[in-house]
């Protein structure tokens, strides 16, 4: 595996560990509120956070 493949691989894994634990920080701030709620930053978070795991995947 050559640098830069390995470099993007490094970079998309920590993207996608960092999207997805603040999607889940996020879910469970918006389970605790009452009411509606805005779930725009969840959804963001956890559909970017899948994209990046499937580019680490396929950098491996």
């Amino acid at each position: 595996m050559d640098l830069v493949k390995y470099a993007a691989f490094i970079v998309a894994l920590l993207t996608s560990i960092g999207l997805l634990l603040f999607a889940y920080f996020e879910g469970l701030r918006i389970s605790d509120e009452e009411g509606k709620v805005r779930g725009g930053g969840f959804i963001l978070s956890l559909s970017l956070g899948m994209f990046f795991a499937m580019m680490a995947t396929r950098l491996q």
